[in-house]
């Protein structure tokens, strides 16, 4: 692993937990000094600094044009939702966006049923996708880099996860809208909120379902971490809400912190040039997948995903997977072009 991923996790400071339901919030703090300045997603957004739209009139499903309109770099975090446009979409990789610059960016859509324009312009959803359906995204792209030198997510899966989320949660969106099922269940969310308020200097949490490890996620400047902490909790509390499948494990087997931290300490380490600013990382490890953007030395965002013991497939089962759904990324990949040509299929 990166020397510098490594130190970050050693830096990793631990406060007391907060537990709410089948959840438990850890907060996280870091001995490093903090990295320069970005702005995030929402402050960007907030200040007319950014200006999101699609590749052109027509659209292209998995890429979405970005234009920093600011000299100050602009954070995009791996499964940022942003709606509008021709379909709302999510970000399949954190990009640090350089100052005055464009950079056409990799997406994935998390709204089946719509292909038109609802206006001309992204803005911020608020919502961060479901962290369930974000692990299994960052392991499509991990291995879409690794064996085809693309930022492709696995499409046709995350579009049956989120059908499948709403079932859970009992949502019918017209659209297939990722958005539409948080905000139906908005006011069981916000009892998650209440419940893991944000601690001052918090860099970043470790969350639990049912005294399982479910993820990690850390940023380098406390006050970027404060912005999107309430769509992170959200993100882990609608599967604590929907998914009651697992049984819990026995307050004594539980992986505490620090054994966790080794674990994703052990992963390998997979780097490639980042979108934007920096080095992008790809972490894979024994029922763990994530990712860290590094710039000038300083990790910028790093998330780790936990899948279930044993449930994590051997090497040869993942690429025989993968070379199977390369036929539907073909088909697919072929819808996107008609799109762009015009064609009004939804995504």
């Amino acid at each position: 692993m990166d020397t510098h991923i490594a130190s970050c996790l050693d830096s990793l400071q631990f406060s007391n937990s907060f537990i709410h339901g089948r959840m438990e919030v850890i907060p996280l703090f870091s001995s490093l000094e903090v990295s320069a300045e970005y702005l995030t997603l929402g402050q960007a957004l907030a200040h007319n600094r950014i200006l999101i739209t699609e590749v052109n009139k027509a659209g292209a499903v998995p890429e979405l044009k970005v234009v920093n309109k600011g000299r100050i770099p602009i954070l995009l975090i791996d499964g940022e939702e942003i709606s509008g446009a021709k379909q709302n979409r999510v970000l399949n990789t954190s990009i640090l966006v350089p100052g005055m610059a464009e950079v056409i960016i990799p997406v994935s859509c998390t709204e089946h049923g719509r292909w038109s324009y609802s206006s001309p312009f992204f803005s911020d959803s608020r919502v961060m996708m479901d962290y369930k359906i974000r692990a299994k995204k960052v392991a499509s792209v991990g291995m879409a880099m690794k064996y085809r030198e693309s930022r492709a997510s696995d499409q046709m899966e995350i579009w049956d996860e989120i059908s499948l989320m709403s079932r859970k949660a009992k949502v019918e969106s017209p659209t297939g809208a990722m958005k539409d099922v948080f905000e139906a269940r908005a006011q069981a969310l916000h009892e998650y909120l209440d419940a893991f308020p944000i601690q001052p200097g918090q860099q970043g949490v470790l969350i639990y379902l049912d005294n399982r490890p479910a993820g990690l996620e850390f940023l380098s400047r406390p006050e970027a971490y404060a912005r999107i902490h309430e769509k992170l909790i959200r993100s882990y509390a609608m599967e604590a809400l929907i998914d009651d499948e697992a049984p819990p494990v026995p307050p004594d087997r539980a992986e505490r912190p620090k054994a966790f931290i080794q674990r994703v300490l052990s992963c390998t380490d997979d780097s490639y040039p980042g979108v934007g600013l920096g080095t992008e990382h790809r972490l894979e490890g024994k029922d763990l997948v994530g990712s860290a953007l590094l710039h000038e030395g300083v990790v910028v965002h790093l998330a780790c995903f936990a899948s279930d013991p044993g449930s994590a497939p051997s090497d040869r089962e993942t690429m025989a997977g993968y070379r199977t759904r390369r036929a539907s990324h073909a088909a697919r990949n072929e819808a996107s072009r008609s799109r762009s040509a015009g064609d009004p299929l939804v995504g």
